[in-house]
């Protein structure tokens, strides 16, 4: 079995079926990796685990001995000049009394229309949004967040993205999160894990400490379908019987001579890109909480965090960092030679940095491949692909190659699916585990 991607996917997968791995860059990880500059560890996004599935809980602690630190999620949104807790839906106390009262209404309008029983299919995201949530929470949070973050309209996504991940609450949970100050957490996200030293890319060097089969700086340039075999850059060539693909599904699809219509599949995915600046301040104690949205495009960035809360060890003693997420896309642009000002203008206009802050860190980390975008083509797109691949013996997997909103719970276990998958096509009783070295 050939693995193609060193990213959590991948690891599982050669963890849970053996085979070797073979990843383009010099480190294995993805995008869970934490550079580490003058003494400042950074994390590409905010990488925690929300997981309580019993499986991936034990996989982590007893399996891959990672030590994890369970955490309260301290988690604010910015609007209105003012800082509630998140999420929106449930914590509007502190807004102007008006604002709260909007939100409650149309919040209590919009149940109410629900119970009747009348609804109709919801066609896209934006009408999901205002069925759940009324006009004003709409108008005032989800919408105008979404559009920042995604780059596209709400009503140009669809909803199978959803799952959990946009909690709904009750019109007590509203009433009361409007009344007082809700310290206790809501939605199954509300606590945390992380690991308790060297950022995210802890976890997957636990899954290194196994052992695994590993090509270093080997990145795949062509891959013929009739030979199932894999060309790398450095004219290396390897034959697969089953492969399992963790890469992007648009690189993936590059590799190979397909028919138009897959092809055509494929122009259609779509994924917002993200640019980290990360900053190194000179100054302790800058933020107490885990990280803030800005919903309003005022601000450059839709997200800021301070990994010192997250862990101590992420910056040298004395001193605090920020990391600013900014989305951007083709159809939404950004001015990435200016950003790093941009950046800390709106972090001092939101009176996070002081003007006079000693900046002594300025690192920028550009993300590519940020987020799937549930668009309305990609659902059709997706399965015609996957199954042209199964017929070639290539199982996709992972948020990327699956090409799926996936935590990093849902990655590891979908290596552990692609490994079980892939021993069913090689006709084996069972996966086994197959050791080896990290190769540069």
């Amino acid at each position: 079995m050939i693995i193609l991607g060193a990213g959590l996917t991948g690891l599982s997968a050669a963890y849970h079926g053996g085979g070797k791995i073979y990843e383009k860059t010099g480190q294995a990880g993805g995008n869970c990796i934490s550079p580490r500059v003058k003494g400042y560890t950074f994390d590409l996004g905010i990488h925690v685990l929300h997981t309580k599935n019993e499986q991936v809980l034990n996989l982590l602690r007893s399996d891959l001995k990672l030590l994890l630190k369970g955490q309260e999620r301290l988690a604010w949104i910015y609007s209105f000049n003012k800082l509630t807790r998140y999420p929106f839906q449930v914590n509007t106390f502190g807004l102007p009394i008006p604002i709260v009262e909007e939100c409650l209404m149309d919040f209590i309008a919009a149940c109410n229309k629900r119970g009747t029983g009348k609804d109709l299919p919801y066609q896209n995201y934006e009408e999901w949004i205002y069925a759940m949530f009324g006009k004003a929470i709409a108008e005032y949070f989800m919408i105008p967040y979404s559009k920042k973050f995604w780059t596209v309209a709400p009503k140009d996504m669809t909803i199978d993205w959803l799952d959990v991940r946009v909690p709904i609450p009750t019109i007590k949970d509203v009433v009361r999160g409007a009344l007082t100050d809700q310290k206790k957490g809501f939605g199954p996200n509300a606590r945390f894990s992380y690991p308790a030293h060297g950022g995210i890319s802890a976890l997957p060097e636990s899954f290194l400490k196994k052992g695994l089969n590993i090509f270093l700086n080997k990145k795949a340039v062509a891959i013929d379908l009739n030979r199932k075999k894999i060309i790398f850059s450095d004219g290396v060539s390897v034959k697969f019987n089953v492969l399992i693909s963790t890469i992007p599904l648009p690189e993936l699809l590059g590799l190979m001579t397909i028919p138009e219509d897959i092809k055509a599949a494929g122009n259609k995915l779509k994924c917002n890109s993200i640019l980290c600046v990360n900053l190194g301040v000179g100054r302790d104690n800058i933020n107490s909480n885990h990280w803030i949205y800005y919903p309003s495009p005022e601000y450059i960035f839709f997200r800021i965090s301070f990994l010192k809360n997250f862990s101590k060890k992420m910056v040298p003693a004395g001193k605090s960092s920020i990391m600013a997420e900014v989305s951007y896309s083709g159809d939404f642009k950004i001015e990435k030679d200016r950003i790093v000002e941009r950046v800390i203008s709106d972090l001092i206009k939101a009176n996070i940095l002081d003007a006079k802050d000693r900046i002594e860190l300025k690192d920028i980390r550009d993300i590519e491949y940020g987020y799937v975008v549930y668009d309305h083509n990609r659902e059709k797109s997706v399965k015609k692909i996957k199954e042209f691949l199964k017929r070639h013996n290539i199982i996709a997997a992972g948020r990327y190659g699956s090409w799926e909103y996936q935590w990093m719970d849902d990655a590891i276990l979908d290596g552990k699916r692609a490994a079980a998958e892939a021993a069913g096509l090689r006709k084996s009783d069972k996966p086994g585990f197959c050791g080896g070295k990290i190769r540069p």
